[in-house]
């Protein structure tokens, strides 16, 4: 009898590790990413700085290696650039700086969005989640000054 007992406390335990893993897994597929105010500077007529706001909405730490990143304009690439390593706390937010390098001389009548991977590092594996960011107006101004 104690084993038949001892086997299904361990299933159990199994089943809601699962569980919690599998509800965290989709709580990483939607983290949020958003321009922060006033975040995008001219340094030059092509290099510009960029700060960007992850949202973590799981339980888990994520600790992010670098991330490239392209900007887009009217579905094309303009722009290439990098986000500095961070680390992305449970329920929390981070504010990320970055570089990008445009490319492009045009005008605001088009959409622009910023799209790239993260690829976060946990213990046993590496998940990546694919963001995209589409800014309002008044940012996409600055993208194009």
């Amino acid at each position: 009898m104690k084993s038949v007992k001892k086997k299904s406390i361990i299933i159990l335990i199994l089943l809601l590790l699962s569980i919690f893993g599998y509800s965290q897994f989709q709580l990483v597929s939607q983290i949020s990413v958003s321009i922060s105010e006033n975040a995008i500077n001219n340094e030059d007529d092509s290099n510009k700085k960029i700060e960007l706001k992850f949202t973590n909405p799981s339980l888990l730490t994520l600790p992010a290696g670098e991330t490239e990143f392209f900007v887009f304009y009217d579905d094309e690439i303009v722009g290439k650039g990098n986000l500095e390593s961070f680390t992305l706390y449970p329920i929390s937010s981070v504010y990320v700086e970055g570089t990008f390098t445009t490319n492009s001389n045009s005008d605001e009548s088009k959409s622009v969005k910023i799209s790239g991977i993260t690829k976060y590092d946990l213990l046993f594996t590496t998940i990546e989640v694919p963001f995209d960011y589409y800014p309002t107006k008044e940012q996409t101004r600055k993208f194009i000054e």
